[in-house]
């Protein structure tokens, strides 16, 4: 009588000892006890695929009726994947179609169902799932605790979300919220609103810890500064950023919002701009430039901090400022009044807001993911929101003085003259429009744009055919505008500078020779000083060979011709290096200058 045959489930795990044995596929220990019931169990409920290669071939497949066409099952219409990872031992199958047709293959079944396994890691597959192990369990339940990972993470997602959003403390005791989070995660414990301030306040001391320690080692830092009022409190605040520049990449950091509790006098207000910049660890020295409106208080109070030559008027103020002189024409006023009356109307009644939206739906329907269109209320401190009620009134027109025509108490509608005039003035201030928006952004460089803007701006309103006469009171208006306020704007070195050695500009766009002389004489000043601190100092070795040489009448004429030799060299190499970039051609407008350079 021959051995008795080992069972085939055998192929599937290791025997540790008498009692114990290992699941190849998951690694899990099974308690044996001499016999393979609890092995088949285990993999009969764990890995279902594995379980299905060790029964009898007539159970598993009655439609075979010979030998030759018996094949591994996992070949015919079954794929086998790993859940995630193959130490958690979870396997799935899916039906999939045969990659052999009607003919069965008529390979051996593998040894083990690892082989199979492997030939098929690469197959998107959907897991099959099960019922967790008890220690994943218990990994999964100390996560969320009070120092779990789980738990860090989502409170560090609150408190980005709170300050991404803006959202209040009190988000975290709103009812929806909370059952939002319950259903999400039903083991994380919400924070209270004073335990997120808390966080809050402590994340914020590591986080300006780390920013001091970088500004303190920017050498060149621009800082823009305005004062805006909270007209419901009836305070004032005094915001400050920095901004500067690492490789090629460009950042701005907000040092912060601050209340000015006394009058906006320049000195209370250079003295605040010296405290932020010694509590930032800035060095006065190495702030380059500092931009503001053209508030003589502010103006003055940079002066006071950082000298006048630091001082740079914000462009997007000054063309608010030429946009304002342009409503010195009465009939152009007066228009624009009228305009906002009947906006004001409109967002004051909602009978006409209603027929405004309905008579504006069929063609925002018709537009696939367009926006509702609404009237836009222009506000004084913004001068590019008139432009844009303006614009939004022509587009809307027709529908409005329909609505008008149907309620006696509207305002008057615009007459055909008034709408022609509005058509006009809008051409003549699209340039002003288009150049506060290339004007507004941070993650370019702007000062180097700010001459070539002005150029581009003032040609294109003045080369605009106007018919119109208001129109043309408007036109003749904004260009005397421009050429009173940024007139003198190349003989700011600072800006000037910055358009030569954009290599999309260099000289191009000055009207004055001599700023244009000044500034390249101050970039060759620049780079001399530059290259005066790169050199190297006089080694001892030198020295002590001078001291060592014979006694020579000439020795101060060789010393006066090694300075001169010296000057006239670095005088020559810098004047030919910034020639070749001058004459070189101009670069592409979309072109990034901080990567050309």
């Amino acid at each position: 009588m021959g051995p008795k045959k080992k069972s085939s489930v055998w192929q599937f795990f290791n025997k540790i000892d008498d009692k114990k044995t290992k699941c190849k596929l998951c690694q899990k220990e099974i308690k044996s006890a001499g016999n393979t019931t609890n092995l088949i169990g285990h993999i009969r409920n764990v890995h279902k695929a594995a379980y299905l290669e060790i029964q009898p071939k007539q159970t598993t497949f009655n439609a075979v009726t010979t030998t030759d066409e018996i094949s591994n099952p996992l070949d015919l219409d079954t794929k086998v994947t790993p859940y995630n990872k193959m130490d958690d031992g979870v396997l799935q199958f899916q039906p999939v179609p045969s990659c052999s047709g009607s003919q069965r293959s008529g390979a051996p079944l593998p040894k083990t169902v690892n082989e199979t396994i492997d030939s098929d890691l690469d197959e998107n597959v959907t897991p099959l799932k099960r019922q967790r192990t008890i220690q994943a369990a218990f990994k999964d339940i100390s996560s969320y605790s009070e120092s779990g990972a789980k738990t860090r993470k989502l409170n560090n997602c609150l408190l980005f979300m709170i300050c991404k959003d803006h959202q209040p403390f009190s988000i975290v005791e709103n009812e929806g919220f909370k059952t939002l989070m319950k259903t999400v995660a039903p083991q994380y414990k919400l924070p209270s609103r004073t335990t997120l301030r808390r966080w809050l306040d402590d994340k914020y001391e590591v986080i300006s810890e780390t920013i001091k320690k970088m500004l303190s080692s920017i050498e060149d830092i621009t800082l823009t500064t305005d004062i805006w009022s909270d007209t419901l409190n009836m305070k004032s605040f005094l915001g400050i950023t920095a901004h500067f520049g690492i490789d090629i990449e460009l950042y701005s950091v907000t040092l912060g919002v601050y209340e000015l509790d006394e009058r906006h006098t320049s000195d209370y207000l250079s003295e605040i701009l010296l405290k932020v910049c010694q509590d930032w660890k800035i060095d006065q020295e190495n702030v380059t430039a500092v931009v503001t409106d053209n508030a003589a208080n502010i103006v003055k109070a940079i002066e006071l901090a950082f000298g006048r030559r630091k001082h740079i008027p914000c462009f997007a103020h000054t063309l608010n400022l030429v946009a304002e002189g342009t409503m010195i024409c009465i009939e152009w006023r007066n228009i624009v009044s009228k305009v906002k009356s009947i906006v004001t109307w409109f967002k004051q009644s909602c009978i006409a807001s209603d027929e405004l939206r309905k008579a504006t739906a069929a063609a925002t329907e018709s537009s696939a993911g367009a926006a509702e269109v609404k009237l836009i209320q222009s506000v004084d401190t913004r001068w590019n929101s008139t432009y844009y009620m303006l614009q939004r009134f022509l587009e809307l027109r027709s529908v409005i003085n329909d609505i008008l025509f149907r309620h006696p108490r509207a305002p008057a509608m615009l007459s055909a003259s008034e709408i022609s005039t509005v058509s006009s003035v809008i051409m003549v201030l699209r340039p002003l429009e288009a150049a506060t928006k290339e004007i507004s952004g941070d993650k370019y460089c702007t000062s180097s744009k700010i001459i070539p803007l002005v150029r581009c701006m003032l040609s294109k309103i003045t080369s605009a055919v106007i018919e119109d006469p208001v129109a043309k009171e408007v036109q003749k208006l904004a260009i005397n505008e421009i050429n009173k306020r940024m007139g003198s704007i190349e003989h700011v070195n600072a800006l000037a500078i910055a358009s030569i050695l954009d290599p999309r500009f260099k000289r191009m766009h000055f009207n004055d020779p001599i700023a244009c002389s000044n500034a390249v004489t101050k970039i060759k000043d620049l780079m001399k000083k530059n290259l005066h601190s790169n050199e190297e100092p006089e080694s001892d070795s030198d020295k002590s060979d001078k001291n060592e040489e014979a006694f020579s009448l000439w020795t101060d004429h060789h010393k006066l011709v090694h300075r001169n030799w010296k000057i006239n060299k670095s005088e020559d190499v810098l004047s030919d290096e910034l020639s070749v970039y001058l004459r070189t051609p101009v670069g592409r407008l979309k072109e990034n200058p901080l990567e050309i350079w």
